[in-house]
């Protein structure tokens, strides 16, 4: 098995950052990004730019049919999954392999939900690019954490390695790829979700007070349901996870604070709304995700502000 036509559907900071490297690796002709046809036209017509270079990608509708690709990834953020999930049917043969890249813990069973048994777990770590109108830019690429579900190893988990290999992309594999998910899952309940309720950059809950306790608090009711579904987080982790946002660039922000800060609708009902309805599903109270729900689906409500 032998990755070469490579497509994503999404075009924010990690479609922008892994599409870059990967049509250097393998060529335009043989990447290319799943568009509906008006944002088509608009990013033919005004373009992306990844740490100021110009992107020239090449996008396709699929509405007259399409040559099905050997690698698929998922860089949509979560309100816009449903949608992906069905524009990329023509993109998708009997050997495409999938890969989501989104935050959280459902959108691989929303994914295999349509598409069974084509997808690899995966979670993006360490990344800090930021997306400012068409530019986007970034100094950490971060990595990809990579795993079947089962734990074991597979041709097609080796294929994707390879094609991350030639583009010079990172990755891991962990012994518990779900695990991974979950943690860091826990981690954005926590930092992403009091951030953007209180308009925080980092620098608002790397010293002690009621936003830091706030997110301690959350993530901890994130652990409690982990635990209910089989996932075993610890205290360590909650530590470990505090201890690497205090390294932070205390000016930066979350990317559910930048969704806020620029009007968009955030990632609300993966982080929170998966805490509340499992803390449902096994009685668990989740008061803090609770709070912050409310919160941050009020900010939702507001108008979008005049860019």
């Amino acid at each position: 098995m032998q990755i070469q036509r490579i497509g994503l559907i999404g075009l924010g900071s990690i479609g922008i950052l892994y599409g870059n490297a990967f049509q250097r690796a393998f060529g335009r002709e043989n990447v290319c990004f799943i568009v509906d046809p008006d944002r088509a036209a608009r990013y033919t017509r005004d373009g992306v730019q990844c740490n100021g270079v110009p992107c020239d990608f090449r996008y396709e509708t699929g509405e007259n049919g399409a040559e099905p690709v050997d690698l698929l990834l998922f860089c949509v953020k979560y309100p816009g999954l449903a949608d992906a999930t069905q524009r990329v049917r023509p993109f998708v043969g009997a050997h495409t392999i999938l890969v989501s890249t989104l935050n959280g813990v459902v959108s691989e069973g929303e994914i295999a939900a349509v598409y069974g048994d084509k997808l690899l777990y995966c979670t993006v770590q360490g990344m800090d690019a930021t997306r400012d109108g068409v530019d986007m830019r970034w100094t950490n690429a971060g990595y990809l954490a990579l795993g079947e579900a089962n734990g074991g190893t597979s041709a097609r988990l080796t294929a994707v390695c390879a094609a991350l290999d030639r583009a010079g992309l990172a990755y891991r594999l962990p012994d518990d790829i779900r695990h991974q998910l979950w943690s860091k899952f826990m981690l954005n309940v926590g930092v992403n979700q009091v951030t953007a309720a209180h308009g925080l950059p980092y620098a608002g809950v790397q010293q002690p007070g009621a936003p830091r306790d706030e997110m301690r608090a959350a993530m901890v009711e994130a652990q409690r349901v982990a635990a209910c579904e089989g996932v075993t987080l610890t205290d360590r982790e909650i530590d470990d996870w505090i201890a690497l946002i205090d390294t932070l660039d205390p000016c930066g922000m979350t990317s559910m604070r930048q969704d806020t800060l620029r009007g968009r609708k955030t990632e609300l009902d993966l982080f929170a709304g998966t805490v509340c309805r499992l803390g449902v599903k096994h009685g668990i109270p989740t008061p803090v995700n609770d709070t912050l729900y409310d919160a941050i689906r009020a900010i939702e409500a507001r108008p979008a502000p005049i860019s």
